[in-house]
């Protein structure tokens, strides 16, 4: 596989890229992928106002548009019990399982997803599959738009008011935001696995062959502990069973929200995150912006839920130079040349 490592020069020009980010935010691929089995009906869903519903929104989203988001939800009568930044949600699977779980606890029936792309404001209604999937070909989807937020919330209103009768009244003020979520049930180390030295680790497969191929490739090539590749969809006690004592998880968001999820000291994440990666086996760093999305590898204890970051801080902006970076520090670490 071809080292790919990218080298920040001219910080003004990533920053100016982050800002446009921000403003005109496109859909990630996680959030692509999570719509895409939805059936899209024209009909609002006849027990929206029955049923709970939790709302994922960008972080394009200021406070004031969520508070407007809750007020219109409260008049029409959709009981939106807790509102999170789509980004943790979709971070990775452990993320997913846990956002998951939790709905579930919640008996959530509705996710809706608050998208904005420039100028245009998208609310995507969909019921909740049940698993870390969200949505899956059995769920029902409903989807409005317009360039005004609060024309759109009016549209929502409209067709509630028509269709549907009012059952929920107990519904919140405002949104209910900044929940404690716990993803993870062991401790984090700042270490490696030292189970993965002699038993075998499984490797979630990738979503297509080519990505598989490569990740493969790599590993034959430069991991140098017993690995196998696994369904993705694989549970881990299923794994378990089969002898698998670690994991190889990865999480896919901005770094300040993957140093959060990850558990790391939220003191020491300023606006520039300091990267290691490996040139002929040296140490080097460089520095991406925190706001930037990012892959960080991780290896999870199966049986105690134990999460092994690695000695550094080694994310980058793609998945194959975030996994060398990985790799070459455990093989640092082991002595293993």
């Amino acid at each position: 596989m071809p080292v790919r490592i990218v080298v920040v020069k001219k910080l003004s020009v990533v920053f100016l890229f982050v800002l446009h980010f921000a403003v005109h935010a496109q859909m990630t691929a996680e959030e692509q992928a999570l719509v895409a089995p939805l059936t899209i009906s024209n009909s609002i869903p006849n027990d929206l106002l029955a049923a709970r519903t939790v709302v994922l929104f960008q972080n394009t989203f200021s406070r004031s548009e969520l508070e407007e988001t809750q007020k219109y939800f409260q008049q029409t009568g959709i009981d939106a019990v807790c509102y999170f930044d789509i980004a943790y949600a979709l971070a990775g699977a452990d993320t997913r399982k846990a956002f998951a779980n939790y709905f579930a606890f919640r008996n959530i029936k509705y996710v809706v997803l608050l998208q904005k792309e420039a100028n245009q404001y998208t609310y995507v209604f969909g019921t909740f599959c049940g698993n870390k999937d969200l949505f899956d070909k059995t769920s029902i989807g409903w989807k409005q738009s317009n360039t005004s937020q609060v024309e759109l919330l009016r549209t929502i209103y409209r067709f509630a008011a028509s269709n549907l009768k009012k059952q929920n009244f107990l519904i919140n003020d405002l949104p209910e935001l900044d929940i404690a979520m716990t993803y993870f049930i062991g401790r984090f180390n700042q270490n490696f696995s030292v189970e993965a030295k002699s038993f075998k680790t499984a490797i979630p497969k990738m979503d297509n062959e080519k990505d598989n191929a490569e990740l493969e490739a790599f590993l034959k090539e430069y991991y140098p502990f017993k690995f196998e590749m696994v369904d993705a969809k694989a549970e881990e006690p299923e794994l378990g069973a089969r002898g698998f004592r670690t994991i190889l998880r990865v999480v896919h968001t901005q770094g300040r929200i993957a140093r959060e999820i990850l558990g790391y000291d939220p003191t020491q994440t300023g606006r520039a995150l300091a990267t290691t990666y490996f040139v002929e086996g040296v140490p080097q760093i460089k520095t991406i912006p925190s706001t930037q999305p990012v892959y960080k590898f991780y290896m999870k204890s199966i049986e105690y839920g134990n999460i092994f970051l690695g000695n550094k801080w080694d994310a980058d902006i793609t998945w194959q130079d975030a996994l060398r970076n990985y790799v070459m520090a455990y093989r640092a670490d082991a002595k293993i040349n």
